[in-house]
């Protein structure tokens, strides 16, 4: 009996370590997603300034990284159809951000002519379980501003507005390109297809098929289609230093180096702003998509701001709590506190983001974006107090805490300074700013490079 108990035992055993070693589908990569939700692009091009300045190609197409002869190198080298890439991921959506670049943007004044052009689009896709999540939204930059759409009714104003909806063809968002010399504004921008013939009767189409092509017939509303492949946005953000201009890829941080015309007005996408857009700040689309996109729209759900996969950024900062130290309120003796975050100078908080109104000396206050006094208040999909950001790396990050006070203006109620070098976290705990009238709770990291 005990043998065949243990035979049992043995059989019992076998099948479980069969069953239990048998490896589940594997996950889709990133660039697999990329590939699959690919822009179908309707490219609309200009004969008065030449359609080849039209053309989405790479930043390289002439065989180099130096930015000032992409102008003057236009008609020696074919320019191949390449779109840049990049994916993100929080526990519940993807991010993935599509870049167009041209080596001319011309025009019929200064302003709108300028060597290299840059503009993008960002979609977001909710992990439904499904192998390449669903489409949720879609954001796309043209002349310095953000468009968004969606198919989603119970998506909403936030920030900014919504401005419609997206056709598809299978998974693929149809996109619409400017032509060059689209005065007043530049050309190039990137708007959502909305069905319509190319202006002015010519334009190309550009399907994902993994091939680079270069077109070789523009004539024709949308007549002539070529493929173009993926490339990943790591080509230009693993060159983020190779600054100083002639010779180089950028004429600084984030800024490419020209000398045609408007010289360096085209910007790497993690310096890309719109000046009124609520409080998302300089380049959160490349470093914080998360942020930027719950700002922007409301009725998003359930939407995570806990970053799986984010390697773009230069610092994480992460405020948990402040305390007023000192009366500062002319009137009722207590003090309105936000916190204005600066990296190497530039501005990333307000109190937008949140205000705390007649907080009690010595009493520490939790910080939750959109909570309590914030001027942006109610409006984000979940709990969170911490930015992305990208900036040079070894810059000072300064948090500035003030007092808010309408009548005399903002009363600074002191600072902290921190230097940190790629992988350092520095962290305060109740630590007292340069003034002495506020405490600090926080946590300011630089990514390894």
């Amino acid at each position: 009996m005990a043998k065949k108990i243990y035979g049992l035992i043995i059989i019992l055993s076998l099948i479980l370590t069969t069953f239990s070693f048998v490896k589940p589908a594997k996950a889709v990569s990133y660039t697999d997603l990329a590939s699959h939700w690919a822009p179908k692009i309707y490219q609309d091009v200009n004969t008065t300034y030449g359609v080849r300045a039209d053309f989405v190609t790479n930043f390289n197409y002439d065989g180099d990284w130096i930015g000032n002869n992409n102008w003057n190198n236009l008609y020696n080298y074919p320019e191949n159809g390449y779109v840049y890439y990049k994916v993100q991921e929080t526990d519940t959506h993807y991010f993935i951000e599509y870049d167009f670049f041209h080596a001319r943007d011309d025009g019929p004044t200064s302003p709108d002519a300028h060597e290299n052009d840059l503009e993008g689009m960002l979609l977001a896709l909710k992990k439904d379980g499904s192998t390449y999540g669903s489409f949720h939204l879609m954001e796309t930059m043209a002349h310095n501003q953000w468009y968004q759409y969606t198919n989603d009714p119970s998506i909403t104003t936030g920030s900014d507005n919504v401005d419609g909806g997206v056709l598809f063809e299978g998974s693929h968002p149809k996109v619409f390109i400017q032509s060059n010399g689209q005065s007043p504004w530049g050309g190039h921008g990137v708007f959502a297809y909305d069905g319509t013939g190319a202006p002015g009767g010519d334009g190309i189409v550009y399907d994902y098929t993994g091939i680079a092509e270069f077109p070789t017939d523009a004539a024709g509303d949308y007549t002539h289609a070529y493929g173009f492949a993926l490339q990943s946005i790591d080509e230009f953000w693993n060159r983020r230093y190779d600054v100083g201009g002639a010779g180089h890829t950028y004429e600084t941080f984030g800024v490419f180096d020209g000398d045609d015309y408007t010289t360096d007005s085209a910007k790497a996408p993690w310096m890309w702003d719109d000046s009124d857009d609520g409080p998302t700040f300089e380049g959160m689309n490349f470093s914080d998509p998360a942020h930027q996109i719950d700002t922007h729209l409301n009725g998003l759900g359930g939407f995570s701001h806990n970053y799986l996969y984010n390697p773009y950024y230069s610092h994480k900062i992460t405020l948990n709590t402040i305390t007023s130290n000192a009366n500062r309120d002319p009137f009722g003796g207590k003090s309105d506190i936000y916190v204005k975050i600066y990296v190497n100078g530039q501005g990333f908080s307000d109190d937008r983001l949140w205000k705390f109104n007649d907080s009690t000396l010595g009493a520490a206050r939790s910080v939750i974006w959109g909570h309590d006094s914030a001027a942006f208040g109610n409006n984000f999909s979940s709990n969170y107090s911490t930015i992305y950001v990208t900036k040079a790396h070894n810059v000072e990050v300064n948090l500035n805490v003030l007092d808010s006070d309408g009548t005399s203006g903002d009363d600074d109620m002191g600072s902290l300074s921190a230097y940190p070098v790629p992988g350092q976290t520095v962290t305060y705990s109740n630590t007292y700013t340069s003034s002495g009238q506020a405490l600090v709770s926080a946590t300011v990291s630089a990514n390894i490079e």
